[in-house]
């Protein structure tokens, strides 16, 4: 049986593909992507995965694994033959040129251009590219960071091998290996080939949406938030995403989460969703009396009042306004009544520095409570009260009925 945890980072890995600070692996066994749209994220994380790290590292120690033929190359030289004589080739060289020392020979020459090391070329090549791709994402305190750079200086390190140079400037990372060559990498008894060809299957997968091949590589570098609180958000607002898609037939984009700041990290159609931030439609209200006490005793210490705002707002871009304010509350040791309590409370006071006084009441009806479990029934749906929603919910049609019904009847 999946623990919760797990099965916020099954659903979520969308939004941890794009997650780019300070982090943990969670990982993911049944991962719930969009192929299409995460394809080059996949990718990136094939780039840090384990068999191509193992690869990498297989190659960068065997230097002299890599198998070459002998191959004999057609020379002309003036009295010195490197090679068997091709005798009617020098005769005719030395009549057309009318030089008389001049020698045609077949010079034996080692060559790596085989298909097999095309397969080796072809896999480190895509890993780097991939991974030069994805260190370009990143923030400075990313946990991505360390291994991307190690598959990068692996792949560098490919690239000084006297074997391997030549191979990998002739191989083009957008032509893939021939069938021949794979096959032929798959029968050799090498482990440098046998490497290759497990990697490259892996992008292959990867590629078609193999759901083993997935869970095989985000098992083991699936990155996302230190804290589970906010893990959960972000699942939270991944499936807002979805259910607005859903109810409006738009199609929704993912944000980078990391180097900017004050970014929508969803966007559906017309739709902004904002995490962890007021998305340039906060209003500070006027203090109350508590407040202005609390900011004088403060100051007294050199200290302001601390910023406070939503964990997730929704915004109409077309009405440039916010149409909804979702609160995330994750259950521990806690009581379910009081963290309720506490995110109604802050529905209430955030309502007041996204509408006008005449708009607070709908805004308080459109908008959420969600919490990761107990979350209560509203008894009352006529009341000036958000919905509330457990993890559950977010998934069995609940939520999308929050937004048909609640949040896009705020937004004609």
């Amino acid at each position: 049986m999946k623990t919760f945890d797990r099965e916020i980072s099954d659903y979520a890995v969308s939004v941890f593909l794009r997650y780019f600070r300070r982090g943990m692996l969670t990982g993911a066994e049944y991962p719930h992507v969009e192929i299409a749209r995460d394809r080059a994220l996949l990718l990136g994380q094939w780039a840090i995965s384990e068999p191509v790290r193992t690869f990498l590292g297989y190659v960068t120690t065997r230097r002299h694994e890599a198998q070459s033929l002998l191959q004999f190359e057609r020379r002309m030289d003036d009295a010195v033959a490197r090679g068997r004589i091709d005798a009617q080739g020098t005769l005719l060289s030395r009549k057309t040129t009318g030089h008389p020392s001049l020698v045609m020979y077949h010079s034996p020459v080692r060559s790596y251009d085989t298909g097999p090391n095309q397969v080796v070329a072809w896999v480190a090549r895509a890993a780097g590219n991939y991974a030069t791709w994805l260190f370009a994402l990143q923030a400075a305190d990313s946990a991505y960071l360390r291994v991307v750079e190690g598959t990068m200086a692996k792949v560098a390190a490919m690239k000084r091998l006297d074997s391997l140079r030549e191979i990998l400037k002739l191989t083009s990372g957008h032509r893939r290996p021939a069938p021949e060559a794979l096959r032929d990498a798959a029968r050799s008894r090498r482990m440098i080939y046998r490497l290759a060809v497990a990697a490259y299957d892996l992008f292959a997968r990867i590629e078609s949406g193999d759901e083993d091949a997935l869970a095989n590589i985000l098992h083991g570098t699936l990155m996302g938030p230190l804290e589970p609180w906010r893990r959960f958000e972000m699942a939270v607002a991944l499936a807002i995403g979805e259910a607005l898609a859903t109810e409006t037939g738009e199609e929704t984009s993912l944000a980078l989460i990391g180097k900017s700041t004050g970014t929508p990290i969803i966007t559906c159609g017309r739709y902004d969703i904002f995490w962890q931030s007021g998305g340039g439609h906060f209003t500070q209200p006027p203090p109350e009396p508590s407040e202005t006490r609390l900011m004088k005793m403060l100051k007294a210490y050199g200290l302001q009042l601390a910023a406070d705002r939503p964990d997730l707002v929704i915004v109409d871009r077309r009405r440039n306004r916010a149409i909804g304010i979702v609160e995330v509350k994750y259950l521990a040791g806690d009581t379910s009544g009081a963290r309720f309590r506490e995110a109604a409370g802050q529905i209430v006071r955030y309502a007041h520095s996204y509408a006008p006084e005449t708009g607070i009441d709908d805004l308080i009806r459109a908008s959420l409570i969600a919490m990761n479990r107990e979350a209560p029934m509203l008894l009352d749906e006529s009341a000036v009260a958000p919905q509330a929603l457990d993890f559950e919910g977010l998934r069995d049609g609940r939520l999308n009925r929050w937004v048909r019904e609640r949040l896009l009847a705020a937004a004609p």
